[in-house]
């Protein structure tokens, strides 16, 4: 959108340039931004491009090592075994040394994240919960809010469902919230029967053992340049935005909520930082418990006059704050902020980059 709106030059890395083209473009350009990055060879490149005037600004989503242990990436992020019992019986589902999971790799890793962070020029993230906890590393921190392309989002005309349709756009980042989510669905379908049918969008693949291709229909992720026609096909009339109360998530942005709305989908929410921008009853439901999960799906599924108020309203609410085309000037204002920060942290005896990298 900068590039688009003519407020900066830009080209952007792919996995698929050699590695004379990635070093052309750090070459080339004045500020690097680096999206999560870690690793000791990641701290060595951010000193080198700083050492040669560069302005480099780390961006973050999430607070990665947060995972919850049934995240899949919880075996190159955790930093702990873990044990669970069931019933009577108990075992570990991630134990050092085991099918690759190693403590003392990913600790490294962490440590290497704590390194990097003090280095940067600017962070940037999109909510305050990130910005508190990586402030202790490094003071220069801009809030960036995950903004819609309101050219790319765009709903489809409403097809005259005899189903109201409740969709769900997990990634397994939600691993942990879909025992909740199977609960809330199945009592659903006990009281609604095939009135609703549950439409998911994602790589939760836990989820066909538990409804039958009559109750759910599952699509699997596809690309970002598609990802919003495939979400204006799906033809949501409900939205969930389903978030165990955990440190994770209270990191998370709005995103999957601002979606919805962009679609022209009314959402249920949970009480948790992430949705803090939500007015129940207004731009969405907000539900504390399961319970209130559930009684505010009920809500919607049987007030189409609900499900329209809150559609347009928070339509207008993110085209108004979380449109992309407003919000692009945001960004360029944080690199040039960035530019003027051009002291590098001293490194101290202990850290990890004298250790390893010798700079």
């Amino acid at each position: 959108m900068i590039k688009k709106q003519g407020l900066a030059d830009v080209q952007i890395f792919n996995n698929q340039k050699t590695h004379e083209e990635m070093d052309e473009l750090l070459q080339w350009g004045d500020v690097i931004v680096l999206q999560s990055s870690m690793g000791v060879d990641m701290v060595a490149m951010v000193a080198r491009l700083k050492k040669e005037g560069k302005t480099v600004v780390g961006d973050y989503d999430d607070l990665s090592f947060s995972l919850s242990p049934f995240n899949p990436a919880y075996k190159t992020m955790g930093t702990k075994n873990v044990k669970v019992e069931h019933g009577e019986e108990e075992g570990y589902i991630w134990k050092d040394g085991v099918d690759g999971f190693s403590l003392n790799a990913n600790l490294l890793r962490y440590r290497s994240l704590q390194d990097i962070l003090k280095m940067f020029n600017m962070i940037t993230t999109t909510g305050n919960y990130i910005k508190n906890v990586y402030g202790e590393y490094n003071p220069n921190i801009s809030i960036l809010p995950n903004s819609i392309d309101f050219n790319l989002f765009q709903p489809f005309p409403k097809k005259d469902n005899k189903q109201v349709r409740i969709g769900w756009t997990p990634s397994d980042s939600h691993y942990s919230e879909i025992w909740m989510v199977k609960r809330v669905m199945r009592r659903l379908f006990k009281k609604y029967g095939n009135k609703i049918k549950f439409v998911v969008l994602g790589s939760l693949f836990e989820l066909d053992k538990e409804f039958n291709g009559d109750e759910m229909e599952r699509s699997a992720f596809i690309g970002l340049d598609t990802y919003p026609l495939k979400l204006a096909a799906l033809d949501l009339d409900i939205g969930i935005c389903p978030l165990d109360d955990n440190e994770f998530n209270r990191a998370k942005s709005p995103l999957k909520w601002s979606e919805y709305s962009a679609m022209k989908i009314p959402s249920v929410v949970s009480r948790l930082e992430a949705y803090a921008c939500v007015d129940d009853g207004v731009t969405g439901l907000v539900a504390g418990t399961e319970d209130e999960f559930y009684e505010k799906l009920c809500e919607l599924v049987e007030s189409k006059e609900l499900r329209n108020k809150i559609t347009q309203n928070a339509y207008d609410k993110n085209y108004q704050d979380y449109n992309l085309d407003k919000n692009a000037m945001l960004w360029v204002d944080a690199y040039e902020q960035a530019m003027e920060n051009v002291d590098l942290p001293e490194m101290q005896e202990g850290d990890l980059l004298t250790q390893e990298v010798g700079v």
